[in-house]
């Protein structure tokens, strides 16, 4: 059977990165995998936009989609086109908001929805397909039965080693176009899933039903030798969180001696407790990991539950400079925030010499706690939204006036001035590579208008169809 895999593009509501981010679809390369005796396709419509090239070309019977929540009217649309030019083909969703809110996708457009990782019941949907056999007894999915919509029952992921290595040959024609920040090009790889520890803001312990699972080390070190990309994402929600795992990896990595550079993401609890280990990794190419410092205020943290302060954000982030590896510094910003607390966040960026940030604006994801919690005092539900960078709360200031300082602060942090301020040890050189950067965030926030505009016309509770 021929199966084409979609990953979505984005509605001109939502503010995305793309010029500053663009990471490959590697649970697509993971699905395509899981169907061996198929004829597959992956169609990236972050960097191909040619939908009905792709169905006229290959005529799929099935197509598979996956998204996060921001993706979500998009897919409805991208689906709807297909079921217009064969209503024959099948049609199948997955990703975080399926998982999340999988009603979300009772629509007329949508055959089945995955729940959770669902390269197992993506095969077993297809292989069902194909031989004409029930879905009733498929775990973790959901579709319209007799009437209604009806949720199988569902069992937690258990073993990361029984997925295939991806299908990264079906995105080679893309592979130069992946990039993380001026890392170009980046594959993305994953050594475990899940975090045990419970934010409030985030849909990790949703996800995932707050389990760590973790893959063979061994195995990793085989799909690295596979990669050709010299830079690697490793996107697990907290790499460090295991050390004996993490450990491993590094003993492997090191006897095989791969000239790779890394970024990882990790808890600020986990670098603080093995500084050890992050000494390790620099040895071997570790030069960026994600830091969720969240904020620069002890109260803030204990509003996000997460278990942590100030001082400690401060010690993770003096073990890794003096390991020579960059923090990447993700704060949240909150809706209350005046100039006042913009110049604050940047000032205490100063001091800590953070360079690399991310700045994401306070968002409930649907199908949380917190979502639940809050949903009520939201201004907006349109999905498009939950980009953030829009503020879904009313905010102290003007919203535009709130969209402004947010441009503002992006601009400040990434300047060239800056970067040679608060980074005179590194080389001129290694400063000019950011400017290609300041483009991307001029598009994105220039002087707040984009994000203002957006909100006009939106309303609180949009019909999604």
């Amino acid at each position: 059977m021929r199966v084409l895999l979609i990953y979505p593009d984005t509605d001109p509501l939502s503010i995305v990165p793309h010029r500053l981010i663009n990471i490959e679809p590697l649970a697509l390369e993971y699905l395509a995998a899981a169907i061996p005796n198929h004829d597959v396709q992956i169609l990236d419509m972050k960097t191909d936009h040619h939908l009905d090239y792709s169905l006229e070309k290959f005529r799929p019977d099935i197509v598979g989609i996956t998204g996060t929540v921001i993706h979500t009217y998009r897919i409805y649309e991208i689906l709807r086109q297909i079921k217009k030019w064969n209503p024959q083909i099948m049609t199948i969703v997955g990703g975080t908001q399926a998982t999340l809110v999988p009603r979300d996708f009772d629509r007329p457009q949508v055959d089945f929805v995955a729940i959770g990782h669902g390269v197992d019941s993506f095969h077993q949907i297809v292989d069902n397909h194909e031989m004409g056999r029930s879905y009733l007894e498929i775990e973790n999915i959901a579709f319209r039965h007799n009437g209604q919509f009806h949720i199988n029952p569902q069992r937690p992921l258990l073993n990361l080693d029984s997925f295939p290595l991806p299908r990264r040959d079906l995105t080679d024609r893309n592979r130069n176009n992946y990039f993380h920040l001026v890392w170009r090009p980046t594959a993305l790889i994953i050594t475990s899933v899940g975090c045990s520890y419970h934010c409030n803001f985030c849909p990790c312990p949703v996800l995932t039903q707050g389990k760590y699972l973790k893959r063979s080390p061994e195995l990793v070190l085989r799909e690295l030798l596979e990669i050709k990309e010299k830079y690697i994402y490793a996107g697990d929600d907290n790499l460090f969180f295991d050390y004996k795992h993490a450990f491993r990896i590094y003993e492997l990595l090191k006897e095989a001696g791969l000239k790779k550079e890394y970024y990882i993401l990790s808890r600020i609890d986990e670098i603080n407790r093995h500084p050890d280990l992050v000494e390790k990794w620099a040895k071997i190419g570790l030069k960026k990991v994600f830091l969720g410092l969240e904020t620069f205020r002890d109260d803030e943290l204990n509003l996000l539950n997460k278990r942590s302060t100030v001082e400690n954000n401060n010690r993770a982030i003096s073990i890794l400079q003096a390991n020579k590896i960059d923090p990447l510094g993700a704060f949240i910003i909150q809706p209350y925030y005046t100039q006042k607390d913009f110049d604050s966040l940047l000032r205490y960026m100063d001091r800590m010499k953070i360079y690399y940030h991310e700045f994401t604006v306070l968002t409930p994801f649907p199908g949380t706690d917190f979502y639940n919690k809050v949903k009520n005092q939201m201004l907006y539900s349109d999905y498009r939204l939950f980009d953030l960078a829009h503020s879904l709360f009313p905010t102290a200031v003007p919203v535009q006036e709130f969209h402004r300082l947010l441009s503002r602060l992006y601009r400040r942090a990434l300047s060239p001035a800056r970067a040679i301020r608060i980074r005179p040890a590194v080389s001129p050189f290694h400063h000019l590579r950011f400017i290609r950067l300041i483009p991307g965030l001029f598009s994105l926030f220039k002087n707040g208008r984009h994000a203002f505009a957006a909100l006009r016309g939106v309303s609180r509770n949009p019909q999604r169809d």
